[in-house]
């Protein structure tokens, strides 16, 4: 698979303390800690479909992956089609996830000049299942670096 997401946790130890409520609804709880973790110099990496390193942040990019990504994997695992749309301005890229016996089909359709070149991608559900669960490992891991606080909250404790 060509396809790869991943994210590489702050270099120092941080204590970073968030100024919201935990008990905030998820996304939004996504949303702040993706703006802390913009704070640091964590990094979020998508390459594939034609571009080695796609023009993605932490503050908004990675934002809007992980709000997506239990309703993905939850879909993926239920054998049923899933969509990652990276709405940011700039980027404006929606991936689909099409289970296909023990195959997914990955589709890359963008909303800009840039054009995905493959746009299907045919990986393992293994694959796909193992890429989306290390995105989401990664992350808790970026947050115990950055704040350790936010690391012991629902749903990360989980990850």
């Amino acid at each position: 698979m060509n396809f790869s997401m991943s994210i590489t946790p702050p270099s120092k130890h941080f204590s970073l303390t968030p100024e919201f409520e935990l008990s905030i609804d998820y996304d939004s709880l996504v949303m702040e800690t993706c703006d802390l973790l913009s704070q640091t110099d964590c990094t979020f990496q998508i390459s594939g479909f034609g571009q080695e390193s796609w023009p993605v942040d932490i503050s908004y990019d990675l934002s809007s992956v992980i709000e997506q990504l239990p309703d993905t994997l939850a879909a993926l695992r239920a054998n049923e089609e899933a969509i990652i749309d990276l709405y940011g301005q700039g980027i404006e890229r929606e991936l689909s996830f099409t289970p296909r016996g023990e195959h997914v089909t990955v589709h890359c359709s963008s909303r800009t000049q840039w054009q995905p070149n493959p746009t299907e991608e045919h990986v393992s559900h293994h694959e796909v299942q193992h890429l989306l669960t290390n995105l989401a490992r990664e992350f808790k891991e970026a947050l115990e670096i950055a704040s350790p606080v936010l690391a012991e909250t629902s749903p990360f404790t989980h990850w």
